[in-house]
């Protein structure tokens, strides 16, 4: 092989090695959920790959709080929820690509600008 050829096939095997990884973290993400509970249980929800909400359970204090309260409780779960998501897609991204990469900063940027950490986030939340 002459010096052209070999430098096509190494690019070649980049491009492939990156498409690979492409489609892996494709597949990754599609799968990602995050769960979440409220401190004292009243609201569990789920949320898909995309922050969209995909399951909603209310547990026993949930009666206890008036409509208004519930509902703010929700949507707090919820921001908290999108938040952990954030980190999980960051996770994910940085196993395949590298935490360093620009690949791992765009997404993880991208994610955390979609979804921030709410200010009133607990750490003892239940994944």
């Amino acid at each position: 092989m002459t010096m052209p050829d070999d430098w096509i096939r190494t690019f070649e095997l980049r491009a492939q090695e990156q498409a690979a990884r492409a489609h892996e973290l494709s597949r990754q993400l599609q799968e990602r959920s995050v769960t979440v509970a409220s401190a004292d249980g009243e609201v569990r929800l789920t949320v898909d790959s995309a922050g969209g909400l995909a399951g909603l359970e209310f547990g026993r204090g949930a009666s206890e709080l008036s409509l208004e309260d519930l509902a703010a409780l929700v949507l707090q779960t919820s921001r908290r929820a999108q938040a952990r998501l954030a980190e999980s897609m960051s996770e994910a991204v940085a196993q395949v690509f590298g935490q360093g990469s620009e690949t791992a900063s765009f997404v993880s940027q991208a994610y955390a600008e979609r979804f921030p950490r709410p200010d009133d986030d607990a750490d003892g939340d239940q994944r």
